[in-house]
């Protein structure tokens, strides 16, 4: 807290109150600094973490206190890029005559948007970018995908720019071309935030690394907080590597924070062994069952995994409401908490999604979302910024109504959408044409929006199945195993008193070899989420072979030691 206000760099171990220190440095730096017109800037990755931040800052800082020194701001990443160089000035690069909007992929229009990969056309929108060397570098489709060239790939997005529409990937290609093109912006936010603290800074990646250090050289004092060990987004490019070298620049002061706050001592001591770190627990093993533990289960096998998970909760005194199951893979976190692959095509897609996230798991929000996306695909192209208007934090009453009606649809089976549980080709299908007309005819009169042509086109019921699209649960109802269910990327930051992780095979083979590798992080972030307890849900075919290496990692048979009574 006493260092003066210049570049630094904190390598800070899970649990060691990264949050509160990010919030006393950025106070410190505001009660010690004079400057009126520059302000103090605290970037995190995650809208949880920042709310978590100006919960914080409210709470340590008074309203005198505020006004002695610069304004400290407080946001995520990309919140920033948008706020103060794409909406004010994005035109300038994008060539488009309006204000640049956010797409999430599903909007119609965006069909109209392709790069040719080599050997067939590809969605503009999928395009991930990347920086190597100074220089973009593009590629598209899953895992890996395929290397698109340069020049075809800067024509696809400029073609889609010259519309206004951005994607979470361009957005930060766009802002990077904005700072290099436009310098009077690059000077104008340098000297705005002349003091940036970036938290969780193993997840800067490669273009989010050139606009902070394009923004650093033009002035601004750049100091990071974080644990390389943590950093799960390699696919963005974020390897850590600029976290864990930023103590080498001239200028940078580096400090540790190496004691774990959050979880028992022999879990930290399982943290120590995968990471090399030497952090020291401060806390004490309570009375009650705690620890490391790991059992086989069966991945198809949801109900009778989340019973025996409760098992290890009331063995520790904590709350079913406190337990979190999280998943490294997306696909089986689909299929334990929502609907899966939904059936259908096109938009119908969209609400049979709606209808099963609403009946089979009880998720409204994914249900709006849904429901959202499926009625702006039957809108006409020109209403391409809807779906991320009606989805955004800030609207305007008109699209508060807009989201009322959608949400009265949703809600609503007897009057609004169908209830997943009725013949998909004979009964729920039908309800949906005539219901869903009826709100597109709504939203028409009362806010002027168009419905694209071919409506019957698409709405048509190809690959519907034959029957419910959900097929009533055989046997008596699960013993009320309502628990929270997520990947381990959402939970990232959160201190959890009781943790699940469902993993595949090769998953925890490389967890359990260290945290050199992204799925070696993963394993890793998991397992310091939690307080008290942690289990690994370890694949039956597989747990004869990772045993030995389980045992010598720390973790103890959850069948032999924690149901028995330990």
């Amino acid at each position: 807290m006493d260092l003066p206000a210049e570049p630094f760099v904190v390598s800070a171990c899970a649990g060691s109150g990264k949050t509160k220190t990010a919030v006393h440095r950025v106070a410190a730096m505001q009660n010690r600094l004079t400057d009126r017109i520059g302000r103090i800037l605290l970037l995190s990755f995650s809208n949880v973490a920042v709310e978590t931040f100006q919960r914080e800052y409210g709470m340590l800082v008074t309203n005198d206190k505020r006004r002695i020194g610069p304004i400290v701001e407080i946001d995520t990443v990309d919140g920033f890029l948008t706020k103060n160089l794409l909406r004010p000035h994005g035109h300038r690069v994008m060539g488009c005559d309006r204000c640049p909007f956010l797409v999430d992929g599903r909007e119609p229009f965006l069909k109209h948007f392709t790069v040719w990969d080599g050997s067939k056309p590809a969605r503009t929108a999928d395009l991930r970018i990347t920086m190597d060397g100074g220089k973009f570098s593009f590629r598209v489709g899953k895992w890996a995908g395929t290397a698109i060239s340069r020049t075809p790939a800067v024509e696809a997005l400029e073609k889609l720019g010259a519309v206004g529409a951005y994607t979470h990937e361009s957005a930060r290609y766009w802002a990077y071309r904005l700072l290099n093109e436009v310098p009077f912006v690059l000077r104008a936010i340098a000297r705005r935030y002349s003091h940036i603290l970036v938290d969780e800074a193993q997840d800067i990646g490669t273009i989010h690394q050139a606009l902070l250090e394009k923004i650093s050289d033009a002035g601004a004092e750049l100091s990071l907080i974080g644990d390389v060990n943590q950093g799960i987004f390699e696919f963005t490019g974020a390897t850590g590597d600029f976290l864990g070298n930023y103590h080498s620049r001239a200028g940078v002061t580096a400090k540790e924070l190496n004691r774990n706050f959050r979880s028992v001592p022999s879990i930290v001591k399982i943290a120590n062994q995968l990471s090399g770190r030497k952090d020291e627990p401060d806390r004490a093993a309570p009375d009650e069952l705690s620890g490391a533990f790991y059992i086989a289960v069966d991945h198809d096998k949801r109900d009778e995994a989340l019973l025996r998970f409760k098992k290890f909760l009331d063995k520790g005194s904590i709350s079913q409401s406190k337990g979190v199951v999280v998943f490294r893979s997306s696909e089986v976190f689909n299929t334990w908490s929502g609907p899966g692959d939904p059936q259908g095509q096109g938009v119908i897609k969209s609400f049979v999604a709606s209808a099963r996230w609403r009946d089979q798991a009880k998720r409204f929000d994914q249900a709006f979302s849904q429901a959202c996306a499926g009625i702006v695909g039957l809108l006409d192209d020109g209403h391409g910024d809807l779906l991320s208007l009606i989805k955004g934090q800030a609207v305007s009453q008109e699209l508060r109504g807009v989201r009322r009606e959608i949400w009265n649809f949703v809600k609503n089976p007897a009057t609004g959408l169908p209830a997943s549980n009725l013949d998909a080709v004979k009964e729920w299908h039908p309800q949906l044409v005539v219901r869903v007309k009826a709100l597109l005819g709504r939203l028409e009169k009362q806010y002027g929006f168009v419905s694209g042509d071919n409506l019957g086109n698409r709405l048509k019921k190809t690959a519907l199945p034959n029957g419910p699209l959900v097929e009533a649960p055989e046997g008596d109802e699960p013993q009320n195993l309502q628990f929270r269910l997520s990947t381990v990327h959402k939970v990232k930051g959160e201190s959890l008193d009781g943790v699940m992780y469902v993993a595949s095979r090769s998953n925890i083979e490389e967890f359990l070899a260290g945290t050199k590798t992204e799925n070696g992080k993963i394993g890793y972030v998991a397992l310091t989420r939690a307080r008290n307890v942690f289990v690994l849900a370890v694949p039956s075919d597989a747990i004869a072979a990772l045993k030995p290496l389980l045992d010598a990692t720390g973790f103890q048979d959850g069948d032999v030691c924690a149901l028995a009574g330990a």
